[in-house]
């Protein structure tokens, strides 16, 4: 065999090595992508199943606070408005009896608080009203049967929001609320509700305060947090002793929002 023989057969024999070391490495890469792209449709696949999952959830949990709502509404109320009704025909009668005004007095507040309540649980009752209505009727309330001042001010155009979100910002903000009236000792709460640049409401008392990390296991910091994050948002708490408390509600930006953040900066 002459030299060229040789590097003839040595040239063959390293394109045939590499030919085959392609073939491998292209096996190789589509024996990947496949393996991906079947991870991704497991992925997927379970994210629809969790998603129904939770739509389903939410779903019977509407139903379930709707007919609460109706049930109150239709039974619960007329009951006490029977009750109302005749008390206020005894005070006609005898209107010095204090233990019958007393009585009366706190059938009305709890007609009042029934009404209230089942309107809050209807979600059908939201689709036509708004959150700021919500939030000032709750400010009202607040103020009437605690004694705590609450002040609220919107700033910026505030978007239009779904029957869930609105259901449950306001829940959320009704927990912060009723825990600045029973444990903060605040005598004002200032609510702040902005459009820009994202939607946010920030509820800020001029209470006792605490030390968030001695009270993590608070229903309120877990429960406010889940609550608000089930429907896009980001609940945060910001508290020390004597310097009151302050939560910050925020709607997470959308991925065009986000987009146009990272391309401005």
């Amino acid at each position: 065999m002459t030299g060229n023989d040789i590097l003839i057969t040595i040239l063959v024999s390293s394109l045939t090595i590499l030919l085959v070391l392609s073939l491998v490495v292209a096996l190789l890469l589509i024996s990947s992508k496949r393996q991906y792209r079947h991870r991704e449709e497991l992925a997927r696949a379970a994210l629809q199943r969790e998603q129904a999952v939770l739509r389903t959830e939410h779903d019977a949990v509407q139903r379930t606070l709707n007919e609460v709502s109706m049930e109150l509404h239709d039974n619960v109320a007329q009951l006490l408005s029977l009750a109302s009704m005749g008390l206020g025909q005894m005070l006609e009668i005898v209107p010095s009896k204090e233990m019958v005004t007393g009585v009366h007095d706190g059938v009305v507040l709890a007609l009042a608080e029934v009404r209230r309540l089942s309107q809050t649980l209807n979600t059908d009752l939201w689709k036509d009203r708004s959150l700021m209505d919500a939030i000032h009727a709750e400010a009202q309330r607040v103020q009437l049967l605690a004694g705590m001042l609450v002040h609220v001010e919107t700033s910026g155009d505030l978007p239009k929001l779904t029957v869930e979100m609105k259901t449950g910002l306001y829940r959320a903000f009704q927990e912060v609320v009723n825990n600045a009236v029973k444990h903060s000792g605040a005598t004002t709460l200032r609510v702040t509700v902005s459009g820009t640049p994202n939607f946010s409401i920030t509820i800020a008392d001029d209470g006792a305060g605490f030390d968030p990390d001695k009270t993590r296991s608070s229903g309120g910091l877990v429960n406010i947090p889940q609550r608000c994050a089930r429907i896009g948002f980001d609940a945060t708490c910001t508290s020390a002793r004597g310097q009151g408390c302050t939560w910050h509600i925020t709607q997470r930006p959308t991925d065009g929002q986000a987009a146009s953040g990272r391309t401005g900066s």
